[in-house]
């Protein structure tokens, strides 16, 4: 008597894997560059939208501008970051606060000046979506 043949699943749970993560993936313009500021910024302000419900696009704007000045700077000032975001402080001081309280930056005194950095989840963030990856959810 003959047994049966083992076999595992490991090849469907791989397949099923890449189908969720391209079901997850914004749809790609054909001829666009993808790694254009532009491209960059469209696709952390659709990643952002579900991170702070009940905001405009407007709003998210200025989140994604300031953002976007991680990729060049590790550590910002509030006053760098309303300057990036282009609107006045107070204005970039709430959308900032959002940022700490959705858990991407963090701030922290060096010397007399209140600098923001990215979190460890907030660089593994931005880095996904600045390379057209689905960044990783965050862990309560």
């Amino acid at each position: 008597m003959k047994e049966p043949a083992v076999t595992t699943v490991e090849p469907l749970l791989e397949g099923l894997a890449a189908r969720i993560a391209r079901r997850d993936l914004p749809p790609a313009a054909a001829d666009a560059n993808r790694f254009e500021p532009g491209q960059v910024l469209r696709r952390l302000d659709d990643y952002l939208a579900p991170l702070l419900p009940g905001r405009n696009r407007l709003s998210r704007a200025s989140r994604v501008r300031m953002l976007y000045q991680f990729m060049q700077h590790e550590a910002q000032t509030a006053h760098d970051l309303a300057r990036a975001a282009g609107v006045a402080r107070v204005a970039g001081s709430r959308a900032h606060a959002e940022l700490v309280r959705i858990g991407l930056l963090r701030g922290a005194y060096e010397g007399p000046r209140r600098v923001y950095r990215l979190t460890r989840w907030g660089e593994d963030w931005l880095l996904a979506i600045g390379r057209c990856e689905v960044p990783t959810t965050r862990l309560a």
